[in-house]
């Protein structure tokens, strides 16, 4: 029997794919999904709207004809670059507009969790006080994420729902049409690195070979966003989502060249931006050496992400206490996650074997 209806928003982005896997298959789950485009692979149980969130009067004319939703998953953000500040004008403005639209119809509106992450912390612009708590003090810095949380504080201590914040780190994930990716990315550069003859280096500085990093697992964190948006006591609340375990790049290099079959090398720093983008060439004699999909270079690494990714020289560690304490114990083996994936991709010859 069907008692919540799901509006995800960034249905076809990594973690609103996940969540809509995650709620899909549930008896009590009804789900749309917003997209701009049709996506290429519809997950089954998902109704999918042509939405276009920069547009206000779009979100009103399309979300006035879906009556019944009563939680809003907000997974989505504004176009970005890598390694610099993201726009908290333009990402409040799309989370503003989605709202909107729901409330100018809509009086059913129980609950909206907001995907934030680590930058909420300020990971991506240097140390940061670790483990990381949810109550911590911000950082001194412009930061989307706290603009859309003050904005739903504010707006729902107004109305009737609630609203709650899921903060996970570096994200893992197998979604071979999503190049932003840090498996398939790391997995592309150990394949142009075995071809060229040369071991696999890690292209950031010696610090970040060394220090404690968390990652997340994407069904992990959709398992929680499902948990924490369905439990009365995680009214208004954000939380820390990651495997729990913490992982150094030193310990995982070495296996992860073994996935290769290739040596493992040193500590070489480099910006694969500059490094790796003249590769196109040599990247479709890889897929056509080892017969794999004939996917372009573009789609299956983004060298701006895996170059913020592995620059950080700081320790990257969430405490999961207050998760703990309200009911979520679930938890992954980062190093066997991560390390899965890349087989799988593999073995769906995206990547060489």
């Amino acid at each position: 029997m069907i008692t919540h209806t799901a509006l995800i928003a960034g249905a076809t982005g990594a973690i609103g794919s996940a969540l809509a896997r995650q709620l899909g298959p549930q008896s009590q789950w009804k789900v749309y999904g917003i997209s701009r485009h049709p996506p290429p692979d519809p997950i089954e149980g998902v109704q999918y709207l042509k939405m276009d969130m920069t547009d206000r009067r779009d979100c009103e004319v399309v979300l006035s004809d879906h009556s019944g939703i009563t939680h809003v998953f907000y997974c989505g953000r504004a176009t970005h670059g890598e390694q610099m500040l993201e726009s908290a004008e333009d990402n409040l403005r799309l989370l503003d507009n989605l709202i909107h639209g729901v409330e100018s119809s809509e009086h059913n509106l129980q609950h909206i969790h907001l995907v934030q992450g680590g930058k909420y912390y300020g990971v991506h612009i240097g140390p940061f006080p670790s483990p990381a708590k949810e109550e911590d003090s911000r950082a001194p810095i412009p930061n989307f994420n706290y603009a859309q949380q003050d904005y739903l504080q504010e707006r729902s201590s107004q109305s009737s729902w609630s609203w709650s914040a899921s903060r996970p780190n570096t994200l893992i994930h197998y979604s071979p049409s999503i190049p932003r990716n840090l498996v398939s990315s790391l997995g592309t550069y150990a394949a142009i690195c075995r071809e060229l003859g040369a071991a696999l280096d890690f292209p950031g500085p010696v610090g970040a070979f060394h220090s404690l990093t968390q990652l997340t697992s994407i069904d992990l964190l959709a398992r929680g966003i499902d948990w924490m948006s369905t439990q009365q006591n995680c009214a208004n609340q954000a939380f820390n989502m990651t495997n729990t375990d913490l992982i150094r790049w030193q310990s995982l290099w070495p296996k992860i060249a073994d996935a290769f079959e290739m040596p493992c090398g040193d500590v070489r720093p480099m910006q694969l931006t500059t490094t790796m983008t003249d590769r196109k060439e040599l990247w479709s004699s890889i897929c056509a050496k080892y017969q794999l999909q004939n996917l372009p270079l573009s789609s299956v690494a983004n060298w701006g992400y895996l170059d913020a990714t592995f620059e950080r020289y700081w320790d990257e560690v969430f405490s999961h206490i207050k998760a703990r304490k309200f009911g979520f114990h679930d938890w992954d083996d980062s190093e066997e996650k991560l390390l899965g994936i890349l087989r799988r991709y593999q073995h769906d010859r995206i990547l060489p074997y």
